[in-house]
C-alpha cells in the first residue's frame, strides 16, 4: 500500500462480532455515510479479498408520503396526519404483542 493511499484512508474504529453474528456500526462511519436505523448496509468481497461497504437508504412509503403531502377526498383528510396516527396505532399494537408474548 503506498503513503498516498494510507492518507486516503479514514480509520472509523472496529467492531465485535457477537455470538449472533451482529456489529454495531461505529458512529463515525454511520455519520459518514448517512446511514440511520432501517436503512441497509451492504458487503461486497473484491477480488484481491478486500471488502467494500456500500450503504443502501431505505425509503419508506411515509417518507414519500410527507415528501408530497396533500389532502385527499372530499373531507380534506390530512394525510400527513393520518399517517402519524397509523403508525402510532401500530407502534402500540406491536408494544402490546410484544407484552404479551413476553408475558407467557
Amino acid at each position: 500500500m503506498t503513503t498516498a493511499q494510507r492518507k486516503a484512508e479514514q480509520d472509523f474504529g472496529e467492531a465485535t462480532v457477537t455470538s449472533k453474528g451482529q456489529i454495531t456500526v461505529p458512529n463515525a462511519l454511520r455519520q459518514a455515510l448517512g446511514v440511520r436505523a432501517g436503512d441497509r448496509l451492504r458487503f461486497i468481497q473484491g477480488a484481491d479479498g478486500s471488502i467494500r461497504l456500500e450503504a443502501r437508504k431505505r425509503r419508506r412509503i411515509v417518507d414519500f408520503a410527507r415528501a408530497n403531502a396533500f389532502r385527499a377526498g372530499e373531507a380534506g383528510i390530512d394525510i400527513d396526519k393520518a399517517i402519524d396516527e397509523a403508525i402510532t396505532l401500530a407502534m402500540e399494537e406491536r408494544d402490546r404483542r410484544s407484552r404479551q408474548r413476553d408475558g407467557e
